[in-house]
């Protein structure tokens, strides 16, 4: 069983996104979505940061939100 290091959490309302660290393979996103199911898109990234964005957009897509582009130019 691949077990990671949780690194970041983010919350937003009835949503969950996280991320973890895997060594030696990188870093995954996953979502809590209000129904409380567990997704992870299958991909691990090279930068936390780019896990994070990766989950804050399939929730923003999901609730049919804006992205919020402002904080990486």
């Amino acid at each position: 069983m691949d077990t990671g290091r949780l690194i970041q959490v983010s919350v937003f309302p009835g949503w969950v996104a996280g991320v973890t660290y895997h060594q030696g393979l990188g870093y995954r996103c996953w979502v809590i979505n209000p129904d409380l199911a567990v997704l992870n898109d299958g991909e691990m990234y090279a930068s936390s940061e780019d896990a994070i964005a990766a989950g804050r957009l399939f929730i923003h897509h999901s609730t049919g939100a804006e992205p919020d582009r402002g904080s990486r130019g």
